[in-house]
C-alpha cells in the first residue's frame, strides 16, 4: 500500500500539471484527482483499520451467543415500547 507521502507526491505532480495546462477541463479533473490523493493521505495507514471483518465476526457471534436466551431481548423490546407510547394516564388539565 502506497505511503501518505507518496500520495502527497503525486498530488503534488498532478497540481503541477493542473497550472500547466490551458485546457479548462483538463486542469478540473487534474485537481480533483489531486484532491482525492490528498484525502488518500489523511486516511490511516495501519493495515487493521482497513479490515473490520474479524470485529463484526466477533460482534455477531457475541450476539449469537446472548440471543440463546431470549428473556433479555424480550425485556428490551418491552422497554422500548412503553418508552415510544405516550403515557395514557396523563391528562392535560
Amino acid at each position: 500500500m502506497p505511503s501518505a507521502r507518496y500520495y502527497r507526491e503525486q498530488a503534488e505532480l498532478l497540481l503541477t500539471w493542473a497550472l500547466a495546462t490551458t485546457d479548462p477541463d483538463f486542469q478540473m479533473r487534474l485537481e480533483a484527482r489531486a484532491c482525492e490523493l490528498l484525502a488518500l493521505a489523511e486516511l490511516p495507514q495501519d493495515q487493521s483499520f482497513s479490515d473490520l471483518t474479524p470485529l463484526l465476526d466477533e460482534f455477531n457471534s457475541q450476539q449469537l451467543r446472548t440471543s440463546g436466551d431470549p428473556a433479555p431481548v424480550q425485556q428490551q423490546q418491552q422497554q422500548q415500547q412503553q418508552q415510544a407510547r405516550p403515557d395514557d394516564d396523563k391528562t392535560e388539565p
